[in-house]
């Protein structure tokens, strides 16, 4: 069984700083910061958040983990392209953190720029209603197979 190589694009969450200077290469792009496609989306969805008075969400780490993990199973196929298995994250988060009272999940695919992938999420109903509700917390996954097809995740609690 071949086996699919993958570039974790983002995985940080602010407590996780010794990932500083990672970068990392694929075969026909240039290097994307590690810390940089996160950062950006997360600014992005709080940017619009602020827009219409929300406040801005915070990054968790276990959401994190979680966001990525399911970005490598999309990735790999070893789950389809959606929200397959989002119960079970948000029972291992419930664990994690404690109490949560809304769990919802963002996916999108292609290669696009943080602004583009924030931007597609603005322009979908149930997407949008996700970025737009009284979450606090979030975790922010992309992955890319060796295809070069990008998987973005961004899970939202409260």
């Amino acid at each position: 069984m071949k086996q699919l190589k993958f570039v974790i694009l983002a995985l940080v969450c602010f407590s996780f700083f010794s990932f500083r200077n990672v970068e990392s290469v694929t075969n026909d792009s240039p290097k994307v910061s590690v810390i940089e496609m996160t950062k950006d989306i997360l600014y992005y969805i709080n940017l619009h958040r602020r827009s219409i008075g929300l406040q801005n969400l915070r990054l968790n780490d276990v959401e994190c983990s979680l966001a990525v993990q399911h970005s490598i199973n999309m990735a790999s196929n070893k789950t389809p392209f959606g929200h397959n298995g989002l119960n079970d994250r948000a029972k291992k988060i419930a664990h994690e953190i404690g109490k949560v009272s809304m769990v919802a999940e963002n996916v999108a695919s292609g290669d696009m720029s943080a602004k583009e992938v924030v931007d597609g999420w603005l322009h979908s109903p149930g997407h949008k209603r996700n970025i737009e509700t009284y979450f606090t917390l979030t975790g922010i996954g992309v992955a890319k197979n060796s295809k070069g097809v990008v998987y973005y995740t961004q899970i939202f609690t409260k």
